[in-house]
């Protein structure tokens, strides 16, 4: 009996290892991301919102994604940034936005796939963790980003982005 249940244990320390809920993430998944999108993007700062207006070119550099986004502000400024994603070997880290997060979960619903990353960080001189959920449809992309500070329990959300195929 001891000798089973010390199998039993030494087998479950195995199984209890954190693992990606849905699988890995593979670049074949995000390629089809590469093209042009244009939508809105809802920034929440302090007590205030500002809408952009969000064009999003996404080049397939073949082994990543590079991310070309023109934001126009409502008094007609722009703010352009450029970034890869890029996901590592194993699957089960992303680089994007010029952060390295942890994949945490990928759930395929039909055609449409939908993939949680988390970070810890700074912001605002706090320690943070920031949650990004990515949900990829055919002609659709929803970017929202959380974040959460060690003394809160909940997330909030900081910005949330979304954009249609042209």
């Amino acid at each position: 009996m001891k000798v089973i249940l010390v199998i039993w244990c030494f087998c479950f320390s195995f199984s209890s290892v954190a693992q990606i809920e849905g699988g890995s993430l593979t670049y074949k998944d995000l390629k089809d991301l590469a093209g042009n999108w244009a939508g809105t993007m809802v920034y929440t700062a302090e007590r205030s919102q500002v809408t952009y207006q969000s064009k999003l070119e996404i080049v397939d550099m073949k082994d990543s994604l590079m991310f070309n986004c023109i934001l126009t502000g409502p008094d007609g400024k722009q703010v352009i940034e450029k970034y890869a994603m890029y996901i590592y070997d194993n699957g089960n880290k992303l680089r994007f936005d010029s952060n390295e997060f942890e994949i945490v979960a990928i759930r395929r619903r039909g055609v449409r796939l939908t993939v949680i990353i988390e970070r810890e960080g700074v912001d605002n001189y706090r320690s943070a963790d920031f949650q990004q959920t990515i949900i990829i449809g055919p002609a659709n992309l929803n970017i929202e980003r959380k974040i959460r500070y060690t003394d809160m329990v909940d997330y909030f959300i900081r910005s949330r982005t979304s954009l249609t195929k042209k």
